[in-house]
């Protein structure tokens, strides 16, 4: 049997290393046969054979092992397809269940991918700053200092191991562990320590709790108006003061763009997947694609031609969803409302193929594309700005409420909330003023500075008056509940927090709360931060001591120095360390694996946890691949996001 076993697996092994030289000689061939159709030399299809037979392995290894891999799940994808059973096919149902929200499946994965942004939003920030820290700490030259920097690598080493993982969980034990006994062993030491303790236990829970109530789908009321109002005010802010500079248009103009994409990534998200998809995503394509026609100036005939190709494909793959979701009939009242549309699209993009390119042409596109807009404009705040919707602005900008029944919880929960105004419409017009202030820039300075000023006042009201009225809206929810004695669900965490601030006897329930369960992972991860910190320590080994002592010489203080010259020649270091930092973040899988307990399984649970459980544990591999897929996509989306607006801060040495 043995004998026989060997004899298989030898027979096997030939096999393959036939099909590893078939295969890379077959490849080399079409090689040179694509390169004399090119009509190169003798010589250079000669290397491109060699080249390609000798990567051939490689090439083919990728086919076989990723690239088929990762077709075969984007297929699985569109189908509802569970092991041991027939495949079926599903179009968008996965998709829409996961990005909708829409069931048990659909709420896990946005409380998962919640649970992910909080890993990359809190965390990697957390873990760079330890990192930079130990690195500046340990880019001395005393004695011992390579024992320490192996001391402070070591958990690198241990950190993936399920032992430590565990160890830690006994560590993190509110009751014994040895992180609370040590805190509360210094606390009594120290009063001023004590009290510092108790305060971040206080934040912490009620900052968790306020989170927890967002993944719940709690509502926001007005509170969903501060966010973008304080964040537009204080970039107006910074505009606003002194001297216009290049820097200044630089800020703006990306500041308008991150914003820009990040509200059409929400609306693409879950737009395309509706049912019945708005026709106002024909006009949102067709502009988008007339813009594409008209920053193809630049680009070779040949780019054109193909770039053409794509859009008008795009744009084809569109309008057959479209019809066919309308049941396409010539009369029919649902078909012509997306027919219209498509026409109206259609058109000016055919219309600019024919003929020469002229600067007449690319007026006419232009004004296309604003027609478009102003339809599309209209289009939404149709919609939008009915049933009075509108006085949310003008109560607000007079400091006024909007809250009208503060004592029935039926409006609070369901009337109010549908009554509000969209927040995308305060990022659009915060993009609005950003784009504004980048284009009038220098040759327009009075209108400019009327305009960030002016913006500036606007969104510092509106920042102030959401506020007073969230805090309105969440304390009627706790006057009614105390009233009829029933309990309080608005943000129930969040309230509990802030009801009593922590005695002294007061710990962190790391592992058996909610409320603990993700800070413990992200200390956890700080604690791993050896690699970041040989990063950083390489980085700062190569910034010159010239440059220090001349600073020095100039009366330059450590505080000076360290943002002046250390952050500026230690920025692709850094850079690096984000990215990586943040793709790591939203893949986080082996620490939640083993640290989850049945408290804390959902609130720790990320995305790609919830991938493997859905796939491997549940066999559900349809949305398990629509799930890998949606991952992959904001991962891609955010590193292509940090490499395009890491130029105007990361510095390379020429």
């Amino acid at each position: 049997m043995a004998s026989d076993a060997r004899l298989y697996n030898l027979q096997w092994s030939v096999y393959t290393i036939i099909f590893i030289v078939a295969s890379s000689v077959t490849l080399g061939l079409l090689a040179r046969f694509t390169a004399r159709l090119f009509r190169l030399s003798a010589s250079e299809q000669r290397k491109i054979f060699w080249g390609f037979t000798f990567a051939g392995p490689w090439i083919v290894g990728f086919i076989i092992f990723v690239l088929g891999p990762a077709l075969a799940s984007l297929y699985y994808s569109f189908t509802d397809y569970t092991l041991g059973k027939s495949i079926k096919w599903a179009g968008l149902d996965n998709y829409r269940t996961l990005l909708l929200s829409e069931g048990r499946q659909g709420r896990m994965f946005n409380t998962s991918m919640l649970n992910s942004f909080y890993y990359a939003l809190l965390g990697v920030p957390l873990q760079i700053a330890a990192a930079l820290g130990m690195a500046l700490l340990l880019n001395r030259e005393i004695p011992g200092i390579r024992v320490f920097r192996m001391i402070f690598y070591m958990p690198v080493i241990l950190a993936g191991g399920p032992a430590i993982l565990l160890a830690w969980r006994y560590m993190l034990a509110s009751n014994g562990g040895f992180v609370n006994e040590a805190s509360r062993q210094i606390a009594n030491i120290f009063s001023g320590f004590d009290y510092l303790y108790r305060l971040w236990i206080y934040l912490m829970e009620a900052f968790n709790g306020f989170y927890i109530g967002v993944m719940r789908g709690d509502a926001l009321g007005p509170l969903k108006y501060t966010i973008p109002a304080v964040l537009a005010a204080l970039l107006l802010l910074v505009l606003a003061r002194g001297e216009w500079s290049e820097s200044k248009r630089v800020l703006a103009w990306r500041s308008a763009q991150i914003l820009g994409i990040a509200v059409m990534f929400r609306l693409m998200s879950k737009g395309l997947v509706a049912q019945p998809i708005d026709p106002s995503w024909i006009y949102g394509v067709g502009i988008a694609a007339l813009v594409g026609m008209l920053t193809l100036n630049f680009a070779s005939v040949r780019q054109r031609a193909a770039a053409h190709v794509l859009i008008l494909g795009a744009l084809a793959v569109v309008g057959v969803f479209a019809l066919k979701h309308a049941g396409f009939a010539l009369g029919a009242g649902e078909t012509w409302r997306y027919l219209i549309p498509l026409l109206l699209v259609v058109a000016p993009l055919v219309i600019s193929l024919v003929g020469p390119r002229t600067p007449q042409t690319a007026r006419r596109l232009w004004g296309a594309a604003g027609v478009l807009s102003a339809i599309l404009l209209v289009r939404l705040a149709w919609g939008q700005f009915g049933d009075g919707r509108l006085e949310v602005l003008t109560r607000y900008l007079t400091l006024g409420s909007t809250i009208e029944r503060p004592a029935d919880l039926d409006y609070l929960q369901k009337t109010y909330p549908t009554w509000l105004l969209s927040a995308l419409w305060f990022y659009g017009a915060a993009i609005a003023v950003l784009l504004g202030a980048a284009l009038l820039g220098e040759r327009h300075p009075r209108a400019r500075r009327r305009l960030l000023r002016g913006g500036l006042l606007v969104f510092a009201l509106l920042a102030v008056s959401s506020f007073s009225d969230g805090r309105r809206y969440f304390q009627a929810f706790l006057d009614i509940a105390e009233a009829t004695g029933k309990p309080n669900y608005h943000f129930a965490l969040f309230h509990d927090s802030l009801r009593l601030f922590p005695d002294r006897t007061r710990v962190p329930l790391w592992m058996n709360s909610e409320l603990w369960s993700k800070p413990s992972l992200i200390l956890i991860t700080m604690w791993s931060s050896g690699t970041g910190m040989l990063i950083f320590l390489a980085a700062l080994k190569n910034v010159p001591q010239s440059l220090y002592e001349a600073a020095e010489v100039d009366g330059a203080n450590i505080i000076q120095r360290f943002f002046k010259i250390t952050l500026p020649m230690i920025s692709p270091a850094m850079f690096y360390n984000i990215v990586i930092g943040v793709i790591a973040a939203l893949q986080t899988f082996e620490t939640v694996y083993i640290l989850q307990t049945p408290l804390t399984r959902d609130s720790l649970s990320s995305a790609a946890f919830l991938l493997y459980a859905r796939t491997f544990q549940e066999l559900r591999i349809g949305e398990g691949a629509a799930m890998s897929w949606i991952l992959v996509v904001i991962i891609l989306t955010l590193t292509v996001l940090q490499f395009r607006f890491s130029r105007s801060w990361v510095h390379y040495e020429a």
